[in-house]
């Protein structure tokens, strides 16, 4: 009888460590795979010709509350022209990026410093989220946050 306690025991424990294991590393490579989507949403935000990146990686109901207050649909992004131009002259440096992981849906926070050349001209601090759909990770939701650190940011162009 004892043997049959300590042969379920070890079962037990073998099953449940396999079981984290597993989760631990499907989660690990969830995570690689929204970072990568993160980098490919940065890099595409300075596109002027973001229509592919819309199409493909952006969810239909896509909805950002932007730094300035603004709030645009993928619709807005996809008429806006000026963004882009000036998203194209500012570099990013990038600090304190947490990702979490919910079976289908990537949670990105972070904090940006925004650079024109060398001088910094914002720092945001960032939730982004992104769902899986049809095996690839879709770009759903932004939030973006002045930083209590930051310049006063330029004003944005209207148009």
């Amino acid at each position: 009888m004892n043997n049959v306690k300590q042969t379920a025991i070890f079962v037990s424990l073998t099953m449940f460590f396999q079981i984290t294991f597993g989760q631990t590393e499907m989660l690990k490579s969830n995570a690689k795979e929204i970072e990568a989507a993160e980098i490919k949403m940065f890099e595409s935000i300075t596109k002027v010709d973001r229509k592919e990146y819309l199409k493909n990686y952006v969810t239909d109901d896509y909805f950002s509350i932007n730094a300035d207050g603004t709030t645009q649909t993928k619709d807005q992004v996809a008429a806006d022209t000026i963004s882009p131009k000036l998203f194209s002259a500012v570099t990013y440096k990038f600090f304190d990026k947490k990702i979490k992981v919910y079976d289908k849906v990537g949670i990105v926070t972070g904090r940006v410093q925004a650079f024109m050349k060398d001088t910094m001209v914002v720092e945001f601090l960032y939730t982004a989220a992104f769902v899986k759909q049809d095996e690839k990770w879709m770009f759903a939701n932004w939030q973006g946050t002045i930083s209590k650190n930051s310049p006063p940011p330029p004003p944005m162009p209207k148009g």
